[in-house]
């Protein structure tokens, strides 16, 4: 577009937009907002119709010498609630199971000189460790964090998130977004894409025209390759509920509540990079609607000057979150993350130790401060930290 046909879609006089531009006048994020609004795009913070789950997750650890240990400390449950099984599931031979909550191991770990186990937890597991979470008083993030910050060896191989689109009634059944409407709009090209490149549907029902719309199976839309590291599965939850419960797509709507879900599966470094997000206290639910934000936008159609008009659908329940890209690179150890593992783990024990020695008069905190010494890789760190911040510094 041109400037003038830019600041009329805006609202803007020619000569602020020139003024923004030139940077005569300070662009401010409240005016980046109020401009994108005026575009279709959407900023409200206020409740949106979708709730998140995460309906899976895998976590490898490379060293657990004492699985009695591991799952007391970090499953929060007693090791007697767990059954014992062999097991040829992803190159392991034995699995601990407490209902849908899976630790896989070797039974023969000493001759293997191999340690690693495999917290596995299905859609239904989630749900089982959720209740021992709310039993313990502690959320998903405190799980996460506890484990990352104090097992060096944990690596998330996988997590699959969840967003229900939660049902607003019959009278606004208009106002839900209709994947139906999706396929048309990839066909249109009014879906854009950052990096996804194949998608896929399937969906069907029965060609008689006195059928009911009970016989439909709903449509479910796939973005992106399952061999990926990022992979979205859209579908019509409502029918699924109604076909597996074997009532009417109505009562399904009325029972549990949900139109749509929208899945996320990641995996690998994706997943890890995820997790650490999250851990550091960003908001789950954004994280998962950034991630779609940033791999696809939705439109209506394309309105004057042959601007794209933004879905108002999609928008109210993805717009109000910023686009999330998990990019995967090399970094050096951070200090903020060795100084985040002490705040969370061993303040409290540093403060003990310190009321203690006041009392017995005795120096054990400086014993303890004394007997440290740097490793190896936490002295290549340094080194690539003194010369980085000398250069900051310098500059």
């Amino acid at each position: 577009m041109k400037q003038k046909e830019f600041a009329e879609l805006t609202q803007m006089s020619l000569s602020s937009l020139k003024s923004y531009e030139t940077g005569r006048r300070e662009f401010t994020l409240e005016k980046f907002k109020e401009i994108k609004s005026q575009l279709g795009y959407s900023f409200c913070d206020s409740p949106h119709p979708l709730r998140l789950m995460i309906d899976y997750l895998r976590i490898t650890f490379k060293e657990v010498r004492h699985v009695k240990e591991f799952i007391q400390t970090y499953l929060y449950v007693d090791f007697k609630e767990f059954t014992s099984q062999e097991t040829s599931m992803m190159t392991y031979n034995h699995l601990y199971k407490r209902g849908d909550i899976w630790l896989f191991d070797y039974f023969d770990k000493e001759i293997r000189e191999n340690y690693q186990v495999t917290l596995q937890l299905s859609g239904q597991g989630c749900r089982q460790m959720e209740l021992i979470l709310e039993r313990e008083g502690i959320t998903w993030q405190d799980f996460l964090a506890k484990i990352l910050y104090e097992r060096g060896d944990m690596k998330v191989t996988r997590i699959d998130l969840t967003l229900d689109e939660l049902y607003r009634g019959k009278s606004a059944e208009a106002d839900h977004f209709h994947l139906s409407d999706m396929i048309n709009k990839v066909y249109k090209k009014y879906v854009t894409f950052d990096r996804l490149k194949v998608w896929n549907h399937i969906g069907g029902g029965n060609l008689n025209a006195t059928s009911s719309e009970e016989e439909r199976q709903g449509i479910s839309l796939y973005f992106g390759s399952r061999k990926s590291n990022m992979f979205f599965n859209f579908y019509e939850k409502r029918y699924e509920f109604a076909q597996k419960e074997g009532i009417s797509v109505e009562e399904a709507l009325e029972i549990f509540g949900v139109w749509n879900r929208y899945e996320i599966r990641l995996s690998q470094a994706k997943a890890q990079l995820l997790v650490e997000y999250f851990v550091d206290g960003q908001d789950l639910g954004n994280l998962a609607r950034g991630l779609i934000n940033q791999e696809m936008m939705v439109y209506e159609g394309i309105g004057k000057y042959g601007a794209y008009l933004p879905d108002k659908k999609w928008q109210a329940m993805f717009g109000s979150a910023e686009p999330l890209k998990l990019t995967v690179k090399p970094e050096p150890y951070s200090i903020d993350r060795t100084v985040r593992w002490l705040l969370y783990q061993v303040s409290n024990s540093l403060a003990y130790v310190e009321e203690a020695d006041k009392i017995m008069n005795t120096e054990y905190l400086k014993m303890i401060q004394n007997t440290g010494k740097p490793t190896e890789k936490m002295e290549h760190e340094l080194k690539f930290l003194k010369e980085n911040y000398q250069l900051m510094t310098t500059t």
